[in-house]
């Protein structure tokens, strides 16, 4: 005799007499269990059809008020969400799988080169949902939930993640925030995951350093150079009044508020930091992780809140593989200036981390009076005439901007002229060849670069800072997050095609300090294949910000 009841608007009570094989095929349902107090099954109302087939019942031996729930709600289909806090499964029926998939996929930069996509092997897609186990990232909840509703897919949300809790002692930051971080610090502790952007020089450091003060919660906050990892490490130390750990730069030293390089962390999983991925920096953590591998994947996957500055790497294979082994943070989020790719990879920026939740831009900041507004000079670049004909991009690159002279000597001369009215000049440049060629034009400045010590880096940014060095040759490890208020020009030696570092590189000399009421920006209009249409991107995306103020010398558009 099967007994059953209404247990609420969810889940059926189920009695009957034991047998091995009833069981089984009730533990195959996926939303159930075994209640001991009561000596019943408890069963999801979505899964009634089942339980009829399973007990061979007629629909009129089941009580009235469980059919009329059942109608209520689960007629159309039984199918359930179940939420993860890095992968959200679906199951049941009725699941708009066509329509889910493309939403959460994206066509892969350069896929019409492959030989998998030429041969019909590959559709040139990353495809995020998984059609093997009907999964996909949590990032990406709330889209997937509105394709179910357009669809008319009837659904239960079954919440798996467990809330971590407060454990660590109270923290008190001796900062006096501005309106736009305490805006950024209520959106993030509200939605509890998500993207900030905020502009350069907007104080990203000192928002994080909040959240994790207000949440009291153990957390890993993630850098991509040994330079951002010494910087926040230090920041944190003094703004948390704590002992702050480090994993990166020769160093690994656990704690419950810890700042990781990605290059160590993701070799302590088992990956290998920019192989096979085009990373741009020349950023490298050789730490010696060995000992302690075991000890960092369980506090990757046991952390219950990230962080992962300059998060437009994110969507890189490596930073999304550490993103995605966060199993425990229930509270995850991206900080950057520019959260948007190049490449247009930004899907996935959403589904390791969430939507974007707050956004203060360097014009809104301008306006506030929080950062410089700049004066961006495009210079046209001098001609470099090749007689050889169809050079790849990297060839075209070596020659007229690496090995173009005229170029390199241009470089110079604007420095020359912004150190002799005593202005500080930061030039970055894309490739070490490129900066030894202008440091030995211009002997008076420095050169620093990915393989130097961080001893020898943190001593120039110092004379720098200071002005006791006019001018400093950076490679891309002084892109992004490097601190230098004082700095008032960046020259953009390199040109390249990424709008997003453009607008990193530019922020270097937005912060505000004494004296200062402008930054100059010099950049290069070069016309060689290639080069033209990255100059064209770079000042399209300058012209994106209203306070941003450009003008062209030597050329017309």
């Amino acid at each position: 005799m099967t007994q059953m009841e209404l247990i609420d608007d969810e889940f059926i009570g189920i009695r009957f007499q034991f047998d091995k094989s009833l069981v089984r095929e009730i533990r195959a349902l996926d939303c159930r269990r075994w209640n001991p107090g009561k000596k019943r099954w408890e069963v999801h109302i979505a899964h009634l059809a089942e339980v009829i087939k399973i007990f061979y019942l007629h629909p009129r031996d089941i009580p009235p008020e469980i059919v009329s729930a059942y109608q209520c709600k689960w007629i159309k289909t039984c199918l359930e969400v179940k939420i993860q806090n890095t992968l959200t499964q679906l199951t049941g029926k009725n699941i708009p799988v066509d329509q889910i998939d493309a939403a959460s996929s994206f066509a892969v930069y350069g896929h019409q080169y492959s030989p998998k996509f030429v041969s019909g092997y590959w559709d040139g897609r990353k495809h995020l949902f998984d059609k093997r186990t009907y999964s996909f990232p949590t990032g990406l909840l709330n889209p997937m939930l509105d394709i179910l509703s357009k669809q008319g897919v009837s659904h239960v949300i079954t919440d798996q993640r467990t809330p971590s809790k407060p454990s660590l002692p109270p923290m008190t930051p001796d900062v006096n925030l501005r309106d736009y971080q305490e805006e950024a610090i209520r959106a993030a502790l509200s939605q509890k995951r998500g993207v900030l952007e905020m502009a350069t020089g907007s104080g990203k450091t000192t928002v994080a350093a909040f959240i994790i003060a207000a949440l009291q919660r153990p957390c890993l906050f993630f850098v991509h150079t040994k330079d951002l990892l010494h910087q926040t490490r230090d920041y944190f130390a003094t703004t948390l009044d704590q002992r702050i750990g480090q994993i990166g730069d020769g160093v690994v030293d656990i704690q419950p508020i810890t700042v990781a390089t990605i290059q160590s962390t993701v070799r302590a999983l088992g990956s290998e930091y920019g192989k096979n991925l085009n990373e741009e920096s020349d950023e490298k953590d050789e730490t010696d992780i060995t000992p302690y591998e075991e000890s960092i994947v369980r506090q990757v996957e046991k952390v219950p809140l990230v962080f992962f500055d300059e998060c437009h790497h994110v969507p890189a294979e490596t930073c999304y593989t550490v993103a995605m082994r966060t199993y425990c943070a229930d509270y995850r989020f991206g900080l950057s200036a520019t959260p948007y790719r190049a490449d247009r990879h930004d899907l996935l920026l959403e589904a390791a981390l969430g939507a974007k939740i707050y956004r203060a831009n360097a014009s809104v900041l301008i306006d506030k009076g929080y950062l410089v507004s700049p004066e961006i000079v495009f210079l046209a670049a001098p001609n470099y005439k090749c007689t050889v004909k169809g050079l790849e991009y990297q060839q075209i690159f070596q020659k007229y901007i690496i090995e173009n002279q005229k170029r390199n000597e241009l470089i110079v001369e604007e420095a020359r002229k912004l150190n002799q009215q005593r202005l500080s000049v930061l030039i970055l440049v894309s490739q070490v060849r490129h900066g030894e060629c202008l440091k030995a034009l211009l002997p008076e400045a420095e050169f620093v670069q990915g393989k130097d010590s961080s001893t020898t880096r943190n001593a120039a940014l110092k004379s720098l800072r200071e002005k006791s060095l006019l001018t400093l040759i950076a490679t891309t490890l002084a892109d992004e997050g490097l601190d230098i208020p004082t700095l008032n020009a960046v020259i953009l030696a390199s040109g390249g095609k990424s709008e997003t570092k453009a607008l990193q590189r530019l922020g270097r000399a937005l912060r505000t300090a004494p004296d200062k009421d402008k930054a100059i920006i010099i950049d290069f209009f070069d016309h060689a294949p290639y080069l033209k249409v990255h100059s064209m991107r770079r000042m399209d995306i300058f012209r994106t910000e209203p306070r941003f103020k450009i003008r062209t010398v030597g050329f017309e558009i």
